[in-house]
């Protein structure tokens, strides 16, 4: 993907700027953030998860990390992921199973989410509203599970703070989810802090126990109930 270049003008972290310093400062951040945190080793082997309903960012992510990271020389997959599911939590189940089962065969130990922190936030939003928190340790900037990292760049970067790379916006086909994703654009536009400290408040939904198998978390069993009916179906 070939980053826009649009003149226009852009909020980055509260503040409005020219697309053209704006696409700079994201292009800083996010390589500041990989250096900060050594996530990446030379000619690592990633996987960019690339599901239906984040195209958009997946590929922006793709385009702005490999930029941002040149040095590294990284050696990247992209795995697209036709979702099926009805709500947010059965779609994260669809991403979590098809990146961890390629990751595994491909022998790569990185995968690189392309959520943003208007959705993530968005997701702390339904998953207090509606107590389904299963994937909700993916609110940070890196996690490990059962020995793959799942590394989420865009965390403490929002969609309108990205307008000045891309203009779509992200419709999950969760009713709720996209009804709290549109309440956060509508209201929240100058209110960029919330973008860059909600993770925080994750911290008292997290759990003990996860999923062996797609790292949902569990009250019991080694298994998440929708990881228990895809084994019990197979033939």
């Amino acid at each position: 993907m070939n980053i826009a270049k649009r003149e226009a003008i852009t909020t980055v972290g509260g503040r409005k700027v020219c697309d053209v310093c704006a696409r700079n400062e994201i292009l800083k951040r996010i390589r500041r953030d990989a250096v900060s945190r050594k996530v990446f080793d030379y000619k690592d082997k990633i996987l960019f998860a690339e599901p239906d309903f984040l195209k958009g960012e997946s590929e922006l992510l793709k385009a702005i990390l490999l930029k941002s990271c040149y040095s590294c020389n990284l050696d990247p997959y992209t795995l697209e992921i036709r979702t099926s599911g009805n709500s947010i939590t059965d779609k994260l189940w669809e991403i979590m199973r098809s990146v961890l089962m390629n990751a595994t065969q491909r022998s790569i130990r990185k995968i690189v989410l392309p959520f943003t922190a208007d959705f993530l936030m968005a997701y702390l939003i339904y998953s207090v509203s509606t107590g389904e928190k299963e994937y909700i340790w993916l609110l940070d900037y890196k996690n490990d599970f059962n020995g793959i990292e799942f590394i989420v760049p865009f965390f403490s970067t929002s969609w309108k703070e990205l307008s000045g790379f891309m203009n779509s916006k992200t419709i999950s086909g969760d009713n709720l989810m996209d009804l709290i994703l549109n309440w956060e654009r509508e209201t929240l536009s100058e209110n960029y802090e919330l973008f860059h400290a909600y993770w925080n408040s994750a911290n008292i939904l997290k759990g003990d126990r996860r999923c062996k198998t797609c790292g949902a978390y569990v009250t019991h069993d080694d298994l998440c109930l929708r990881c228990s009916r895809e084994t019990i179906s197979r033939p």
